[in-house]
């Protein structure tokens, strides 16, 4: 009885149940902040296919937009998104 409330009591750390385990791989780092570091987040990127032709499309939002248009034309062009 006695092992068990050593271990019961035990202090426990709390900070290392939230440290990473591991890091990323540099190269994973690099194409993340290549494709989204710098990136508006007012901004859509989405990817269609018109006939046999794929094509990628960006829209940004210029700041003269109302915001329930600019929400509901970002929210609404992730439909068929490869």
């Amino acid at each position: 009885m006695n092992n068990f409330e050593n271990y019961v009591y035990e202090p426990i750390d709390l900070c290392a149940c939230y440290e990473p385990m591991f890091d990323a791989p540099a190269d994973f780092i690099e194409d993340w902040y290549r494709e989204y570091g710098l990136r508006n987040p007012f901004s859509c990127k989405v990817t269609r296919k018109i006939g046999n032709t794929w094509y990628i499309i960006e829209t940004e939002c210029g700041g003269d937009e109302p915001l329930p248009s600019m929400m509901r034309r970002l929210i609404f062009s992730d439909k068929g998104v490869v």
